[in-house]
C-alpha cells in the first residue's frame, strides 16, 4: 500500500517547506503551521494505528525543531505566539518538556478520526472545521501548559488574535491538503475502512 509511506514523505516534506514560510505581519505575525495542519488532514484519512504513527513523527520532528533541550527555556519558542507574546513568556520561563507535542497531536488526531465518515463521502465542511479546532487547541494548549510552567496565567496583548489568524490560515490550506490526499488515495487504490464499513474512492 503506497498511501502510507507517501503519506509519510510528504509529512517529512512538510517540515521543509515550513522553513520557508514567513510570518503575516499585517495579522499578528500570523503564520501557517503546515505540519501541524498536514497531520489533522492525515489523520481523517489514515487508520488509527497510522494516525498514532504519524503523530509520533510529527511531534517528534516538532519539539526537535522547535524545543532547543527541555532544561533551555521558551526562547526557542518564539515563534509561535509572535514577538509580542514571546518575549514577556521567555522571562523566568521554563521549558515545556520534550514528547509533550506528540501526546497532544496523539490527542488531536484521535478526535479527528471521529469524523471519517464524512471524509469518506466527500464532505469537507465539518472536516475543514475540526482542522480549524484542533489547530486553536493546539496552540491554546501550548500556551496555557506555558503560562503554567511559568508560574501565572497571564495572555499578552496579540496572543488571543494571533492564536485565531493562525486558525483561520489552517481552515484555508486544509481543502487543498485534503484535494491532495484524495488525489493520492486514488492513484495508489486506497480505500478507507471504518467500523466494518467499506469505502472506495472510485465510487465502486
Amino acid at each position: 500500500m503506497l498511501f502510507h509511506p507517501i503519506s509519510i514523505i510528504l509529512l517529512l516534506l512538510t517540515f521543509m517547506v515550513q522553513e520557508f514560510i514567513p510570518g503575516l505581519e499585517i495579522a499578528q505575525y500570523a503564520t501557517l503551521f503546515l505540519p501541524a495542519v498536514f497531520f489533522f488532514c492525515a489523520s481523517v484519512a489514515a487508520p488509527f494505528s497510522m494516525m498514532l504513527v504519524l503523530a509520533f513523527i510529527t511531534g517528534f520532528i516538532w519539539d526537535a525543531r522547535h524545543l532547543q533541550g527541555v532544561t533551555e527555556s521558551l526562547a526557542g519558542m518564539e515563534d509561535l505566539f509572535g514577538t509580542g507574546a514571546d518575549s514577556e513568556l521567555s522571562a523566568g520561563s521554563h521549558s515545556l518538556p520534550f514528547g509533550l507535542s506528540i501526546v497532544l497531536f496523539g490527542m488531536l488526531g484521535t478526535l479527528m478520526q471521529g469524523i471519517r465518515p464524512l471524509f469518506k463521502r466527500g464532505r469537507l465542511e465539518l472536516p475543514v472545521l475540526m482542522v480549524g479546532v484542533a489547530t486553536f487547541v493546539w496552540l491554546l494548549s501550548q500556551f496555557l501548559i506555558m503560562t503554567f510552567l511559568r508560574g501565572s496565567l497571564q495572555f499578552p496583548g496579540g496572543v488571543w488574535s494571533k492564536m485565531i489568524t493562525d486558525t483561520l490560515l489552517a481552515m484555508l490550506a486544509s481543502p487543498l491538503i485534503f484535494l491532495l490526499l484524495y488525489s493520492l488515495a486514488r492513484l495508489s487504490s486506497y480505500e478507507i475502512k471504518y467500523d466494518g464499513l467499506r469505502y472506495r474512492f472510485d465510487g465502486r
